[in-house]
């Protein structure tokens, strides 16, 4: 039995310096007396007291530990004077966790105002991740708005995200394709329809080596089969020179095709237009001076031989009087078809003008070409045309010499021309 107060007083200064030197441990303070052995009076309602502050702070201690450890639901005597500050602290938690998951749901809107420095650190995160959410609202207005189809694909090239044109565009739905291999469901075969071997595309050289590239002669395969050409933008995502993906932007190009296909054919008309006589379907007079022209630089650069022969119906006038002017045209086709048939690939034929034709022959010297003519001349005379008569023409032949121009050598043609018909028609003369 404690009997007086100082050997309470040392008893109790015992356990506070342990205390002090060794901490609570795990099982908290232990008050050193039992209170059924101090007399009645003063002695034993403080004694009595004291267990009782003993037992609060052996309780807040265990109800703080179970906070430290996330124990948010832990509870504590409503009458623990020394637990009143962490039960603040606990509701702030069960707040602050509210508020996290509101966070998480995407409620941007929370603050937080009772943790001091965390208070400033949380809020400055929401700002953040408000600026963050604000920038994808934009890029997906963007992305929504954009007349292009916009994929997003990672480094294995499988889709990441599609934008509503690209969904448009293909047919197919994001959800669907997000995660397949876009190579073998959208660019797998080529222009003609054949496959194409996805280590044979530009994407799989952009995905192996993060290179940015455009395209304006690719086709993607729509949902629907068909295949559609687009112009195609492709951009490597890179974060600390590593690359995250591709940025695929493109854009059907149909119309364009069919337009530029429509300029290509009407050009190739004007082009026949310029080049081809109209009535005979030969060379006309300007494309036969650009090829003459061609021919002889071929022949000053090579030192070959070249001629030209120029012939003519024979009184082709008195066709025109005699059966009209249509029945002309006819012998005229005819004729065109007989030459054209007859001499060399290689050998440039052409209408003058008139009832006069051109003949270039490459690689062939004067004696040649007279023989050419000659032969031209024969198979006119035994051919029967749409007329009840003979139809003949006259041959003149040049070959060209150094310095010669296609004027000088269209003149001498032209002045061997004029003799053949001086000197009886139905014949060939040389220059």
């Amino acid at each position: 039995m404690v009997s007086n107060s100082e050997s309470l007083y040392k008893i109790l200064s015992d356990c506070l310096s342990q205390v002090q030197a060794t901490g609570i441990g795990p099982d908290g303070l232990v008050f050193p007396v039992d209170c059924a052995d101090v007399p009645e009076g003063e002695h034993k309602i403080f004694c009595q007291n004291l267990e009782q502050i003993f037992f609060m702070l052996n309780e807040s201690y265990r109800y703080a530990q179970s906070l430290a450890g996330g124990e948010l639901n832990a509870e504590v005597s409503r009458n623990n004077i020394f637990a009143m500050p962490l039960k603040a602290l606990q509701a702030s938690l069960k707040h602050l966790t509210w508020q996290t998951r509101q966070v998480a749901a995407g409620d941007l809107s929370q603050k937080v105002s009772f943790l001091g420095d965390f208070s400033l650190s949380f809020n400055l995160m929401i700002e953040s991740l408000r600026e963050k959410d604000a920038l994808e609202q934009r890029l997906k207005t963007i992305t929504d708005t954009l007349g292009e189809g916009i994929y997003l694909v990672d480094p294995h090239g499988c889709l990441v995200f599609a934008n509503p044109e690209a969904e448009h565009l293909l047919g197919y739905r994001e959800e669907e394709m997000r995660g397949k291999q876009i190579f073998n469901t959208i660019h797998s075969r080529q222009e003609d329809g054949t496959i194409h071997p996805h280590v044979d595309t530009r994407f799989a050289s952009a995905i192996r080596h993060g290179h940015a590239y455009q395209d304006d002669n690719c086709v993607f395969s729509c949902q629907s089969g068909r295949l559609m050409p687009v112009s195609v933008t492709c951009r490597p995502v890179l974060f600390d020179d590593t690359l995250q993906g591709l940025v695929i932007a493109f854009r059907d190009i149909t119309e364009q095709k069919k337009y530029q296909q429509s300029l290509l054919t009407i050009n190739e008309l004007l082009e026949k237009q310029a080049s081809i006589d109209s009535l005979t379907g030969i060379y006309n007079r300007m494309k036969f001076l650009k090829l003459l022209t061609v021919e002889i630089t071929k022949a000053q650069r090579y030192k070959s031989p070249l001629t030209v022969i120029m012939l003519d119906v024979d009184n082709f006038k008195n066709v025109n009087d005699d059966f009209g002017h249509h029945s002309g045209d006819l012998v005229l086709r005819a004729l065109a078809k007989v030459i054209g048939n007859s001499i060399r690939t290689s050998d440039i034929f052409a209408r003058w003008g008139g009832e006069e034709f051109l003949v270039v022959t490459p690689n062939i010297d004067l004696n040649q070409g007279l023989q050419v003519a000659e032969k031209l001349r024969e198979q006119l005379s035994e051919t029967t045309f749409a007329i009840p008569r003979p139809v003949t023409a006259s041959f003149g032949v040049s070959q060209y010499r150094e310095g010669d121009s296609d004027t000088s050598m269209i003149h001498r043609a032209d002045e061997a021309l004029y003799r053949a018909k001086k000197n009886g028609r139905n014949r060939v003369e040389p220059e």
